[in-house]
């Protein structure tokens, strides 16, 4: 009896053991984790984490993207997860699919790779790959069972991508690292950056992968805004090309080229391209805006307006160049033609880019007004900085006659033609846009509005900086007068036969103080003028700086990129043809808008009721066809209800009103 009984003990003896083993086991793991892997104690920690916001868009004059937030990923895998079987039997056909697809290391390197790391739960296979690049991954052999089985462990990341490359590189400015550089990108980054927002996460390993949980804490990001600029691609791939071949061909240390519409000041192309140590050409620097430079020659311009708006000289003036030299106390200025021009008139002096002539005139005007001629300046709006979209440095040069340090007696006679002096290339075009604009002066732009999704927030309407710089009359003379250099002066290279060109040459040479030879001299050339010349649509400037060589004036060097740049702009702009055939030349200042309606063809009617629609206001419709009309409202989000057939002849919401989505407007038609 006694012995049954004690044999009946054993199974709760074992079980008592079993169960002190067990709670020995779990109070070391506990002490384990509490006191030795202290990494692990963060493991589970619940944390409210900033939560990104999608960045903006960065946008081309048509909606085209300049730059642009997209999600990349880096691949991370589990391979500890794979069991085994799957392991050994899809291992090969795995590495075949990751070399195929990545084509940086061949199967057998991937296998063995993949081998080498089996022990690890969190392996970077590849970093920052795309979206459909992680589609594919996701079909492989074993990544396709997923996290759990699979051990593929994809991690997303915001990265900036810019589509179109270096294209206007440093005007639309770099986004990195939540960052933002230069251009566009830094100007705008108010409006781009978008509202961050907060998610409860928790982090679940070693390593410090967080996971989101649900909570009230939580709150969703609002994406940034899309910022439209007025940059047309086409045109600025035209500028870049033209100027490289140049740079390249001149080897130039740097150059830049704008092209400007005459009427809004809305840059349509600003290249800039600096040589770098390799030889080659990079958008590194942005010239247009930072540089401020001597103008040379172009600069005549402005001392050709003082003194016909002071009224003391006539075009037809006789002026004596002399023999191509003339002294000014102990400093000769020179002609570029040996022997000079002889007694020609003031407007040949313009138009043949007569140094002498020029500073002659200026010197005899204003040796003792030199304030006048300031003051002159100041009002043609050259003698102070732009306030652009873009804040810059400002460096402009200007001397004051009364502060004796900086003004000689051959300072006058020098600036007169564009030296001691310092201007950016883009305030020099200003300057012509505004001649060519009938005296109206335009701040430049290179932001047309702020949108949240279709839907237009802001808009930065054309701002005038000076309603006039000059008289009508003085315009009406000198706008032939710019036409004739490229007709028979320093520009007749690039006269064509499509349309007109007005403009001046301009050829300065760098530290002209010091002496050097002939070889060693260093030249700027450039181009400032607009096109066509009668009726101005675009205006444009070329500069190209620091270069050697007997080929070196503006003509030669910087007029070519100009013609290139408006030959591309003339094939492509579907309105430049009509303008370049206007013939009536008391309509030279007759604005684009005023032509629109009463001569345009229907396609260009559609043209610029679709700009005016980019501008989040009503266009005008009448004359376009129902289905057209309907096509170009409703894509805006804008309810159309109209009464008959045919082309429209009256709207209800008129021609400039602001417009949203969900907007009703009634159209009656023929």
């Amino acid at each position: 009896m006694g012995k049954n009984k004690k044999n009946r003990n054993w199974p709760l003896v074992y079980f008592y053991i079993f169960t002190f083993i067990l709670l020995i086991f779990i109070v070391y793991k506990i002490s384990y984790i509490q006191f030795v892997e202290e990494k692990i104690i963060s493991t589970h920690e619940l944390e409210l984490r900033n939560l990104e916001a999608t960045r903006g868009n960065i946008l081309s004059v048509d909606g085209r993207i300049l730059s642009i937030t997209k999600s990349v990923y880096d691949i991370r895998l589990d391979l500890i997860t794979i069991k085994s079987s799957l392991f050994e039997s899809e291992i090969s056909n795995l590495s075949n699919k990751l070399s195929d697809l990545f084509q940086d290391k061949s199967s057998s390197e991937y296998e063995k790779l993949l081998r080498s790391e089996r022990g690890n739960r969190y392996f970077l296979l590849k970093r920052k790959v795309n979206y459909f690049v992680l589609q594919e991954l996701k079909s492989f052999p074993i990544f396709k069972n997923g996290r759990n089985s699979g051990g593929f462990m994809p991690e997303e990341y915001k990265n900036r991508d810019y589509p179109f490359g270096s294209l206007a590189k440093i005007t639309v400015g770099r986004y990195k690292n939540g960052k933002a550089y230069k251009g566009i990108e830094n100007s705008f980054n108010d409006y781009l950056k978008g509202e961050d927002g907060k998610i409860m996460s928790q982090r679940i390993n070693k390593e410090g992968k967080w996971i989101p949980k649900k909570s009230e804490q939580n709150i969703l990001p609002k994406p940034g805004y899309n910022v439209v600029s007025t940059i047309n691609i086409e045109f600025q791939d035209a500028a870049e090309v033209a100027l490289r071949k140049k740079l390249e061909e001149t080897h130039a240390l740097w150059g830049c080229a704008i092209l400007m519409e005459v009427n809004t000041g809305e840059i349509k192309a600003i290249a800039n391209l600096h040589r770098g140590e390799d030889s080659l050409y990079y958008d590194s620097k942005n010239h247009a805006i930072v540089s401020h430079i001597e103008p040379g020659s172009t600069f005549k311009l402005a001392s050709l307006i003082s003194l016909l708006e002071d009224g003391n000289v006539k075009l037809t003036d006789s002026v004596d160049t002399e023999n191509g030299k003339y002294k000014f106390y102990d400093q000769t200025m020179y002609d570029s033609k040996n022997g000079g021009y002889g007694k020609i008139t003031l407007a040949d002096v313009f138009v043949k880019s007569s140094n002498v002539g020029i500073s002659k005139l200026i010197n005899q005007e204003y040796k003792d007004n030199k304030k006048g001629f300031i003051s002159n300046l100041e009002k043609m709006c050259l003698t102070k900085p732009l306030e652009l979209q873009l804040p810059f440095q400002n460096s402009i040069l200007f001397k004051d006659p009364e502060n004796k340090n900086e003004w000689s007696g051959t300072t006058l006679p020098w600036m007169s033609i564009g030296y001691e002096l310092q201007l950016s290339p883009l305030h020099m075009l200003t300057f012509y846009n505004a001649i060519a604009n009938n005296g109206e002066m335009i701040c430049p732009k290179l932001v047309s509005s702020v949108m949240d999704g279709e839907n237009i927030i802001e808009t930065f309407p054309k701002k005038v900086i000076s309603q006039k710089i000059c008289s009508d009359k003085t315009i009406q003379k000198i706008i032939p007068i710019l036409s004739e250099v490229v007709d028979n002066g320093t520009a007749q290279s690039i006269k064509s036969d499509k349309y007109s060109i007005a403009g001046k040459t301009g050829t300065c040479e760098i530290e002209y103080w010091v002496k050097k030879s002939y070889s060693e001299k260093r030249y700027r050339a450039s181009f400032a003028g607009f096109f066509p010349a009668e009726n101005p649509k675009y205006s444009c400037i070329v500069v190209v700086n620091d270069f050697t060589g007997s080929i070196h004036y503006g003509g030669a060097i910087a007029a070519p990129v100009f013609k290139d740049i408006s030959d591309k702009v003339f094939a492509l702009d579907s309105e430049m043809e009509y303008f370049s055939q206007e013939e009536n030349n008391q309509s030279n200042f007759t604005r684009i808008e005023e032509k629109v309606n009463s001569s345009f063809s229907e396609e260009n009617c559609i043209l610029s009721a679709n700009k005016d629609l980019q501008k989040g206001v009503m266009p005008n419709l009448k004359g376009i066809e129902i289905m057209d009309a309907l096509f170009l409202l409703e894509n805006r989000g804008i309810i159309v209800e109209f009464e008959g057939n045919g082309k429209v002849i009256s709207q209800s919401v008129p021609k400039g009103k602001k417009i949203n989505k969900g907007l009703i407007v009634e159209l009656k038609l023929t």
